[in-house]
């Protein structure tokens, strides 16, 4: 019963479109996608599984999703806010560092920890990126997600306005929908938690994610 295109989630019999964007809601998203799409039987790990049945792919960053696809949604979060989610996330309760994934031998060539610090990891972003595929996945920017434009969305919802898209998913269902939280990050960091040069640099890496998202 599920399909997908190329690059968004769709589920049958919904008149809607789903690109979802790492660390702005996604998991809690997808889960109620397969909640609405029936014959699932319920996930063990619903945090991390949920995203092995309803897919999040790369799409081209410099071209607008002109896939014929309708109902296009989406959510999206104050960039720095995501990146500092992606570290609690992924450094902080997943270790991703740690893992085979990721490039040891990179890692120890750029003289970087595996457990860095929140500085140590904003100031060496980029390294971080280049060394892990699941860094780079979840600090990518937006638009590797979403296209270069968000005006051929129906839909662009805002990470802290979930109970909008609650709203949103019962309205074309029919059903009343209740997302969970899901990938909640069990450590919090703030941008207080961040040395000046740190919030600099995040600022840096951020400043063409604002552009885009107040385009």
């Amino acid at each position: 019963a599920r399909g997908r295109s190329a690059m968004a989630v769709q589920i049958q019999g919904l008149p809607v479109t789903y690109y979802p964007i790492p660390k702005s809601g996604s998991s809690s998203v997808k889960y109620a996608l397969m909640a609405l799409d029936g014959g699932q039987a319920p996930l063990a790990d619903p945090d991390n599984k949920v995203h092995d049945h309803l897919f999040t792919s790369w799409v081209d960053p410099f071209m607008p999703v002109y896939d014929g696809l309708g109902g296009k949604f989406t959510i999206v979060r104050d960039p720095l806010e995501r990146l500092l989610s992606a570290y609690s996330s992924r450094i902080l309760d997943a270790n991703v560092l740690t893992r085979s994934s990721a490039k040891a031998e990179m890692l120890e060539a750029f003289g970087l920890p595996t457990d860095p610090d929140l500085d140590t990891f904003i100031l060496n972003v980029e390294k971080y990126s280049a060394s892990s595929w699941e860094i780079e996945f979840h600090v990518a920017s937006p638009r590797h997600f979403v296209g270069s434009s968000l005006f051929l969305f129906d839909h662009v919802f805002r990470f802290e306005e979930m109970d909008k898209v609650e709203a949103f998913l019962s309205s074309v269902s029919g059903r009343k929908i209740t997302m969970p939280r899901l990938q909640a990050a069990r450590s919090k960091v703030s941008p207080s938690n961040l040395s000046p040069a740190a919030l600099a640099k995040a600022m840096r890496f951020c400043r063409y994610d604002y552009a885009f998202l107040v385009d």
